[in-house]
């Protein structure tokens, strides 16, 4: 009797680390996809462009409203997302901070240590982050995800642009935080509230094309890891190593514990302590190389695009732990 107790439990143990490792294994062959396919097609900036406006006006757009209008609106919908988005703020700005500091204490320049801080706080949880969420816990955590991603743009697109060009800074530039995802995110909340339903056909289109968002984004990721040359991976293993280390633990495993200790402490209800955990622990977003080389005097893309292929690929194989502290906190 005790051994077929303990096999039920080994057995469901095992089943638990499969539906864990399945979405990982799924991610991480979608971007090794992008790079073979790099490998044998000449892939240009318009073509990796194509993909990315796609995703993001296309089928993240689709991801929101598919789970938008799957979810009852009531006041304590509402609270969640205050507390989600909150959340989304606390954490991409303590991560600012904390990059920011280790810069300074590891001796880079001003610019390079405000870098470091945007790499380290700023979090991919748009482009991979709603189509993860979504994947791993069903069609309405994708709501609650792009409410969290609302509060990391919002960060980017207030105290990113400041520390990258304190001495220019416009409020035109908040008119980047209205991206299509965002706007589609208001709309459909505001919609849903007011108890308007979406024709059929619509859902079933916004459903097909939510399919897109998760393999569009980690196929880009692929394609980006041949843009960097030989020169550009030797730059940051002889100078900037403790740069790209500190990132790595800040963003990878530095918020998702304070996310994890935040969720285990504060009244978060299972769901929401789940999304907010791993929304934490997503990659360097994948705007730092496009702000790098745009705000930057001199050029330092290649820091971005090192980030976020290193944090991605770490991400990746922190994932199955993170998923399994989330669910074993919350």
């Amino acid at each position: 009797m005790l051994y077929y107790i303990h096999s039920i439990k080994l057995r469901r143990i095992c089943m638990s680390i499969i539906q864990i490792l399945t979405p990982v294994f799924t991610m991480a062959a979608m971007a090794a996809a992008g790079f073979v396919t790099s490998r044998f097609i000449e892939i240009t900036a318009e073509t990796r462009r194509f993909i990315s406006f796609t995703a993001i006006n296309f089928a993240l757009p689709a991801v929101v409203v598919s789970s938008i209008f799957q979810l009852g609106f009531n006041r304590e919908t509402w609270i969640s997302f205050a507390a989600v988005y909150t959340s989304s703020l606390c954490f991409t700005l303590f991560g600012m901070l904390a990059g920011y500091l280790a810069g300074k204490g590891f001796g880079y320049g001003e610019m390079e240590a405000r870098q470091l801080a945007i790499v380290s706080g700023c979090g991919n949880t748009g482009f991979v982050g709603i189509p993860l969420i979504a994947l791993l816990f069903g069609p309405e955590a994708g709501s609650y995800a792009a409410v969290y991603d609302a509060g990391t743009m919002t960060s980017v697109f207030t105290v990113g642009i400041l520390l990258l060009r304190p001495e220019k800074f416009s409020f035109r530039q908040l008119k980047a935080i209205l991206n299509t995802p965002f706007i589609t995110l208001l709309s459909a909340v505001l919609l849903a509230a007011l108890g308007v339903a979406l024709p059929v056909m619509l859902l079933e289109t916004a459903d097909m094309l939510s399919g897109l968002a998760a393999p569009l984004a980690l196929i880009l990721i692929g394609l980006l890891i041949p843009t960097i040359s030989k020169a550009d991976w030797k730059r940051v293993q002889n100078g900037y190593k403790r740069f790209m280390a500190a990132a790595l633990v800040i963003k990878v495993l530095l918020l998702p514990a304070i996310a994890c200790a935040a969720v285990w402490l504060l009244p978060f209800p299972e769901s929401l302590g789940q999304i907010v955990i791993v929304q934490a622990s997503m990659p360097t977003f994948t705007l730092a190389a496009v702000l790098f080389e745009r705000y930057i005097i001199g050029g330092a893309k290649q820091f971005g695009i090192v980030a976020l292929i290193c944090t991605t690929a770490f991400s990746l194989l922190m994932l199955p732990v993170t998923v399994w502290v989330a669910q074993a906190i919350s």
